[in-house]
């Protein structure tokens, strides 16, 4: 959830320099990944796409539904939604990289804990709470048209009104998009105890052997392997639900990619290959993304158990081909940074906190009257848009305000 810092910048020595001696992992931190930070602002961006499109996917529920559904469009989701929550785990891991190594231990979980805690508590108690009225109301679970009666019932965990509709023991409250917020808190925490054995003279030679044995060719095939084991032993018995709890298959997963994230920009020769494989990789996702369309609509290579392996290979391959996929386009193409990109890193906590309340609010006002299936999208994609820069203005000029946004001020 933090901005991300580069291994390498590319030159060229002139002749009369000598070579540029390469980075080393204690090293890495030291200049900037630009391609991380358009990929976190691009990501992220992409959630206020995906889950506007939620609105329209045919067979796909979600906390509001528009009137205006679309098979077509369900088809065209299931790409990011492969690998977009895999990708942003990653982009976090590789932040605390940079920042874990660049703050004394006990300074970064200081600031880390209020920075993802504040939001989520924020987040938790008022900015989710427009959306559980808005699902409550339009599928029938609670008929209270007042709204402010509707928060504070929702507030008492005491209330007869919500008795049905408990999430953890005995409390009601969610955190619905927020999700990720008490994830990432989680493997945070986790890194950050292990750090100082991470970061041991014991464990350089095991730094030392992943630097000289990690080839593209491993980083490409072991985490498909990883994925599939992980779906194998977990997936049907623990599906995803976001319940923290319980959701041991998306912890695995996530998890992975977290420490894959982290682990990565440690290891600069192999990381800033990724690049040179970009022609290489595309083809092949676009391969795997059409068996899962294939799979996804009814297509199977059998039910014995040799098709169902080759199944799940393929669905695990699918994701983590397309998250190395797109970080090989982004160091191609993202080589440079702008103001634009500058303004939208600062900002894109905040976007991301409050893109999915607009969502949905502002569908809810839209929605009913029926401008259409291509004018409605628009509509709301610019309103929330708009939304989001307006609200990220005001909120982060006022006291005290801004950090329950995630919004930090320099």
């Amino acid at each position: 959830m933090t901005q991300a810092h580069s291994v390498l910048t590319a030159h060229q020595p002139d002749s009369h320099s000598p070579l540029p001696r390469p980075y080393t992992q204690a090293e890495f931190h030291r200049q900037r990944l630009v391609e991380l930070d358009w990929l976190r602002v691009l990501v992220f961006g992409l959630l206020i796409f995906y889950h506007t499109g939620m609105l329209y996917a045919e067979g796909w529920d979600y906390h509001y539904k528009s009137t205006y559904t679309s098979k077509l469009l369900t088809n065209i989701m299931l790409w990011s939604n492969q690998w977009r929550m895999s990708l942003l785990f990653l982009i976090s891991g590789a932040a605390i990289s940079f920042l874990i190594a660049k703050q004394p231990w006990g300074q970064f979980i200081r600031k880390r804990i209020p920075l993802l805690l504040l939001p989520l508590l924020f987040g938790i108690l008022v900015v989710v709470v427009p959306q559980v009225y808005v699902e409550a109301n339009s599928k029938g679970l609670i008929n209270i048209t007042d709204y402010w009666h509707f928060w504070y019932i929702y507030l008492d965990q005491t209330s007869a009104e919500f008795a049905p509709h408990k999430t953890l023991g005995q409390l009601h409250l969610t955190w619905n998009h927020l999700w990720f917020l008490p994830y990432i808190l989680a493997y945070t925490l986790i890194l950050w105890a292990l750090y100082p054995l991470i970061t041991s003279r014991a464990c350089a030679p095991v730094w030392q052997w992943l630097s000289s044995k990690c080839t593209l060719s491993l980083i490409v095939l072991v985490p498909v392997v990883l994925f599939h084991g992980i779906g194998w032993w977990l997936y049907s018995k623990y599906p995803t639900t976001h319940n923290f709890v319980e959701d041991w298959y998306n912890h695995a997963r996530s998890l992975l990619c977290f420490v894959l994230g982290f682990a990565l920009v440690r290891m600069p020769q192999v990381w800033s290959q990724f690049a040179s494989i970009r022609w290489h990789l595309l083809p092949i996702a676009l391969l795997t993304y059409a068996y899962t369309l294939f799979a996804f609509n009814g297509g199977s290579l059998g039910d014995n158990r040799i098709a169902q392996e080759i199944n799940g290979f393929i669905w695990s391959a699918n994701g983590w081909l397309w998250i190395l996929t797109i970080i090989a386009w982004a160091q191609h193409w993202f080589t440079f940074s702008n103001p634009l990109l500058k303004y939208l890193n600062s900002g894109v906590y905040c976007f991301y906190i409050l893109h999915q309340t607009l969502i949905i609010v502002i569908a809810y006002f839209v929605a009913p009257h029926k401008v259409g299936p291509v004018l409605e999208p628009l509509l709301i994609i610019s309103a929330v848009a708009i939304g989001c820069v307006v609200i990220f203005e005001v909120v982060k000029r006022l006291p005290v305000v801004p950090v329950l946004f995630g919004i930090q001020k320099k």
